[in-house]
C-alpha cells in the first residue's frame, strides 16, 4: 500500500505530538502538562493538536497504541528470522522496559492504566498479552518449557517481571540502558530457571 505525502505528513505530525507529550508528561508530570505546552513542543498550533487528539487523556491511549505498533514492527522486522520464540519473548520484554526507561514516570502511569478494565488503555494491554501468549504457545511447542506449565502461568511470569521493573526498581531512572538490560536478563534467568526444559 502506497502512502501519499499528505498521509505521511499526518503520521509524522501525530508522532511528533506523541513524542512531545511523552517528554513533557515525564518531565512536568501529566497534571502539570497543558495542551498548549504540547503544541508548542511539537511546533504546531493548538487547533492542529485537536485535529489529532480530542483531549490530553487521548494522548495516553495514543502512546500505548504506539508501543503496541512498535512491538508488531519488531516482530515483523528485526525478529522475523528468529526461530526461537522464547528469544522473541525476551526481546519484547526488553523492548518494553528499555523503551520506557527515559520516560519511567509516564511508563508507570501507562502500566497502571493498562491494568484497569475501565480504562480505554486496557484494550492495548489485551493486545500485548495476546502477542505474549502466542509466542509462549510457540515456545511450548518448541519444547522450551517443562511440560505441565500453562500458557497463562508462563505469561504471569513475564508480566510479573515487567511489573517488577516498573515499580520495584526504584532507581531505574539512574540505570544505563546496558545495566538495565543485564539486570532484566538476570532476573528473567532467575525466575524462569524452574520453567525451562
Amino acid at each position: 500500500m502506497v502512502t501519499t505525502r499528505r498521509e505521511s505528513n499526518k503520521i509524522k505530525c501525530r508522532q511528533r505530538i506523541l513524542k512531545a507529550s511523552r517528554r513533557l508528561f515525564n518531565s512536568k508530570g501529566y497534571e502539570g502538562t497543558m495542551i498548549e505546552d504540547i503544541a508548542e513542543k511539537a511546533d504546531i498550533s493548538k487547533a492542529t493538536f485537536y485535529n489529532y487528539f480530542p483531549n490530553k487523556e487521548s494522548l495516553l491511549l495514543g502512546t500505548a497504541e504506539s508501543e503496541l505498533d512498535l512491538m508488531h514492527e519488531l516482530l515483523a522486522n528485526e525478529l522475523k528470522d528468529e526461530p526461537d520464540s522464547e528469544k522473541k519473548l525476551r526481546a519484547l520484554i526488553e523492548f518494553l522496559v528499555l523503551d520506557g526507561l527515559p520516560f519511567i514516570n509516564l511508563s508507570r502511569r501507562l502500566t497502571y492504566l493498562n491494568s484497569c478494565k475501565e480504562s480505554p488503555i486496557y484494550k492495548v494491554r489485551l493486545g500485548i498479552i495476546s502477542i505474549f501468549k502466542q509466542l509462549i504457545r510457540e515456545a511450548i511447542d518448541q519444547g522450551r518449557y517443562k511440560p505441565g506449565f500453562t500458557v497463562d502461568e508462563i505469561e504471569d511470569i513475564y508480566m510479573g517481571v515487567y511489573l517488577v521493573t516498573q515499580f520495584e526498581w526504584t532507581h531505574i531512572s539512574t540505570y544505563s540502558e546496558e545495566f538495565c538490560r543485564q539486570k532484566l536478563h538476570k532476573l528473567l534467568d532467575t525466575v524462569l530457571v524452574g520453567v525451562y526444559a
